[in-house]
C-alpha cells in the first residue's frame, strides 16, 4: 500500500488511465446541496489563495497491458463530482459562452478523455452501470443528456452557476487546481482492500449492512469477475428481495447458522459465517441467488401454485417476518423432492393459524422468532422426517408450551368471544373479519377494498352510545352488558349504512336500506330474522362466529408419536420461561460452534471467559457495579468462585440468577440477548 499528498488534478493526469466505480459500490447519490457547498468552498479558496484538502481516494491499480485501470474503492462521490463540474467548464468553452484563457483541450485530453483510446474506452471516468450511461451522455449533445439522473441534475447545477459568473471561469479552474487529496493505492494481491475500506468508512460513510456484504463478497476479485458477478448473481439477489437485502441476509443465516443475527450485526455474522465455511465465492453467491428466488416467492404472494401463493398472502398480511427463514427451508426442502406442494400449503396454513390464534390469545411474540429459527432443524433431527414431515411438523409445534404454546381449542374459542375485537389492531382486525366472512364462500368479498373505498364499514350493533330505546332493548343491566360486549366479536359487524345513524335502533338498523336484512354478507345472516338485540342474541351470534373461526383456524392434531426427545432451545430473551429445574445440554455464542457442556455453572464461566476476550475493560466495570465479585479474600473455598483476570467471580449460583447475571454482562457490554441460545432437556 502506497499513500501520498497529491493535488486532485495530478491524481486525474496521465495517458491511458482509467478509473472504474465497482459494480459493488452504490450510485452517485450527491445531490445539490453537496454540489452547491464544493462550489461555495471554491469559491473562498480562489478568494483566499489557500489550498484545500478533500479526503482520501483510494484504488487498486491495475495494469491489463493495454490500458492502466485504477479500481476506486473509496471517493467515487468526489471523482464523479469533480469530472462533472470539469465537463461542465469544457462544454461552456467549448460553445464559446464565455471568455476565458483556460486551454480546453487540456481539460478534455487530461482529465476527461484518453486521447488515443479506442472510443469504447475513451472516457476516463467508468461509473456504476446506470450512471455509466448518464456520463457519457453529457459528452455528447444536450438531447442526448439521461434526464432524472443525479449525474445529469449536478452536471447542469454546476453548468449554470459557471454561466451565472460568480466567480470566473480562469478562477475557478485555478481553485480546482488547489484541492488536495490523499492517494492511496492498493497492491493487486497483496493488500486486503476490504479491510482497508472497513477501516476509511467505520466512522463515515452509512453503508446498509447489504452492502458491506456486498463489498465483502465481490472487492476481493478483479474487475471484470466483480461485473460477471455483480450481473449473474448479486443484481438479481437484489431484485428477488426487493432491494431489501439485508433483512434477507438475515434471514439466510438463520437458516445456516440457526442463531438469529443483529439487524446492526448482518455483516459481521456474514463474514464469520463465510470465513468459517465458504472457499467458493462463486458457489456462495450462486446458494444466496437461489434462496433469494424462494425469498421472492414469500414477499410477493406469487409461486405456480394458487392455493401456496393464497396462504403466503395471509402471511404477509399478518406480517409474520418471522416466520420467512423456516419458509425459505420448506422451499429448498420442496426443490430438493423431500416435501410435495401439497405438503407445503399444509405447512403454510398451520403457520396461519398458529400466528392468528397466538394474536387473538394474546401470547408474547418474542419466541416466535426462536421457534421458526430452528424448526427446520427440529424437523430434521427425526430419522423418519421425509416420510412425515408434515405430521412431524405439526408434532413439534403443538408440543411448545408456555411462551411458544400453540393455543388448543378450548384457550383459542374462549379468548375470541371475550376480546376486544374493534381496538383489535387495524390490519389483525380486517383480516379476521375477511376470513370469517369468505371461509367455505365462492363468491370472494374483497372486504379491504370495500373498506378502504368507504363502500363498508366496521361497526357496532349495539351502539357506543345508548339511547333510551337501546337501554330499554338491553334491560337493567344495559350498563354491565354494554361494558362487557361492546367491542366483542359478538357485537362486531360490517355494514353499508351511513355510519352517522349507527345509534339507531335494532330494527330500524336491521330494516333500512343497506340494513342488516338487505345485506348479502354472511356475517349479517345471523341478525336477519332477530327482533330483538340483547345480551343473549350478543352471546348467540359471537358462539356461532365462534365454530366458524374454529374451522378457518383448526388446531393441527396429529396421531405422530415419537421415539426422540423434542429438541427445546431458548434464548436469554427468554425471561418469561423459567428454567430451575431443567437441564442444560449446550449453547451457541454469537455464531460460534455448538458447546456441549454439563451444568448451567459451566455456561456462566464459559460466557465470561468470551466476554472477558471481546472486552475485558467493561466486564470487569459491569461485574463490579453490579456487585458480582467473590467478596471472601482468603478465596479459601474454590469451588465458590472462579477467577477472570485479576478478580474473582462468585459462582454458587442458583440457574435463574446465572441466566439473570448473563443477561445484565451481555446488555450492558452492548451485546444482543438472542446471541447465547442453549439448548435443554
Amino acid at each position: 500500500m502506497k499513500a501520498k499528498e497529491k493535488k486532485f488534478l495530478h491524481f486525474l493526469e496521465g495517458s491511458d488511465k482509467h478509473f472504474v466505480i465497482p459494480v459493488y459500490q452504490r450510485n452517485y447519490d450527491w445531490k445539490k446541496e453537496q454540489c452547491k457547498q464544493l462550489f461555495d468552498d471554491l469559491i473562498d479558496i480562489s478568494q483566499n489563495n489557500r489550498t484545500h484538502f478533500l479526503g482520501s481516494i483510494v484504488s487498486i491499480y491495475h495494469d491489463d497491458g493495454e490500458d492502466r485501470e485504477y479500481l476506486i474503492i473509496d471517493g467515487q462521490q468526489r471523482l464523479t463530482t469533480l469530472s462533472l463540474l470539469l465537463l461542465a467548464i469544457y462544454k461552456i468553452i467549448d460553445k464559446e459562452l464565455l471568455q476565458t484563457d483556460v486551454n480546453k483541450e487540456q481539460i478534455r485530453d487530461e482529465y476527461l478523455q484518453n486521447k488515443y483510446s479506442k472510443d469504447d474506452k475513451k472516457i476516463r471516468l467508468k461509473p456504476v452501470k446506470n450512471d455509466k450511461n448518464a456520463f457519457s451522455s453529457l459528452f455528447k449533445e444536450e438531447d442526448d443528456y439521461i434526464k432524472d439522473t443525479n449525474i445529469t441534475i449536478n452536471f447542469q447545477y454546476f453548468y449554470e452557476r459557471i454561466l451565472n459568473e460568480e466567480i470566473i471561469i480562469d478562477k475557478l479552474f485555478l481553485a480546482i487546481k488547489q484541492l488536495v487529496i490523499v492517494e492511496i493505492e492498493l497492491k493487486n494481491g497483496e493488500d486486503d482492500p476490504q479491510l482497508i475500506f472497513e477501516s476509511l468508512n467505520s466512522t463515515g460513510l452509512d453503508l446498509a449492512e447489504s452492502d458491506k456484504v456486498r463489498n465483502f463478497i465481490l472487492m476481493k476479485e478483479n474487475s471484470s469477475t466483480q461485473e460477471k458477478f455483480y450481473n449473474l448473481y448479486w443484481n438479481k439477489i437484489e431484485k428477488n428481495t426487493n432491494y431489501n437485502v439485508s433483512a434477507f441476509i438475515r434471514d439466510y443465516l438463520t437458516i445456516k447458522e440457526r442463531v438469529i443475527p443483529n439487524k446492526n450485526k448482518v455483516y459481521l455474522h456474514f463474514k464469520k459465517y463465510v470465513i468459517n465455511n465458504i472457499t467458493d465465492t462463486e458457489e456462495l453467491l450462486k446458494d444466496l441467488f437461489k434462496f433469494s428466488t424462494y425469498y421472492k416467492k414469500i414477499i410477493s404472494s406469487r409461486v405456480n401454485n394458487d392455493k401456496i401463493s393464497l396462504v403466503l398472502n395471509k402471511i404477509n398480511r399478518l406480517e409474520n417476518v418471522v416466520s420467512y427463514p423456516f419458509i425459505m427451508e420448506i422451499f429448498e426442502d420442496n426443490e430438493n423432492g423431500i416435501i410435495s406442494d401439497d405438503d407445503i400449503e399444509a405447512i403454510l396454513n398451520i403457520i396461519v393459524t398458529f400466528v392468528f390464534r397466538r394474536l387473538i390469545c394474546e401470547v408474547p411474540t418474542n419466541a416466535l422468532n426462536k421457534i421458526f429459527m430452528v424448526m427446520g432443524r427440529e424437523i430434521k433431527k427425526f430419522n423418519n422426517f421425509k416420510e412425515h414431515y408434515v405430521e412431524v411438523f405439526k408434532y413439534i409445534i403443538t408440543k411448545k408450551k408456555l411462551s411458544g404454546r400453540f393455543p388448543d381449542d378450548e384457550e383459542f374459542g374462549l379468548k375470541i368471544v371475550q376480546k376486544d375485537i374493534y381496538n383489535f389492531k387495524s390490519k389483525n382486525k380486517l383480516f379476521l373479519l375477511e376470513q370469517l366472512e369468505n371461509y367455505d364462500n365462492k363468491e370472494l368479498v374483497d372486504i379491504e377494498n370495500l373498506i378502504s373505498n368507504n363502500t363498508l364499514t366496521i361497526e357496532h350493533i349495539m351502539p357506543q352510545k345508548l339511547t333510551p330505546i337501546w337501554r330499554e332493548s338491553l334491560g337493567s343491566n344495559y350498563d354491565f352488558i354494554q361494558d362487557k360486549y361492546l367491542h366483542t366479536l359478538g357485537n362486531i359487524t360490517l355494514t353499508g349504512y351511513n355510519s352517522n345513524l349507527s345509534n339507531k335502533s335494532f330494527m330500524e338498523k336491521r330494516d333500512m336500506k343497506k340494513g342488516f336484512k338487505e345485506s348479502r354478507l354472511f356475517l349479517n345472516k345471523a341478525l336477519h330474522n332477530v327482533e330483538n338485540w340483547n345480551e343473549k342474541e350478543i352471546i348467540n351470534r359471537a358462539n356461532y362466529l365462534k365454530i366458524r373461526a374454529l374451522k378457518i383456524w383448526n388446531y393441527p392434531n396429529t396421531t405422530y408419536q415419537s421415539q426422540e426427545d423434542n429438541i427445546k432451545i431458548f434464548t436469554l430473551n427468554d425471561d418469561d420461561v423459567s428454567f430451575a429445574s431443567e437441564k442444560i445440554l449446550s449453547y451457541k455464542f454469537m455464531n460460534e460452534k455448538e458447546i456441549n457442556i454439563k451444568s448451567w455453572r459451566q455456561l456462566y464461566k464459559d460466557i465470561l471467559v468470551r466476554l472477558n476476550e471481546i472486552d475485558s475493560i467493561k466486564l470487569k466495570q459491569v461485574i463490579v457495579n453490579n456487585n458480582f465479585l467473590y467478596k471472601d479474600s482468603s478465596l479459601t473455598c474454590i469451588s465458590k468462585h472462579f477467577k477472570i483476570n485479576d478478580f474473582y467471580v462468585y459462582s454458587i449460583l442458583d440457574t435463574e440468577t446465572i441466566l439473570a447475571r448473563l443477561r445484565t454482562l451481555i446488555e450492558e457490554i452492548g451485546l444482543d440477548l438472542n446471541d447465547l441460545t442453549f439448548t435443554i432437556v
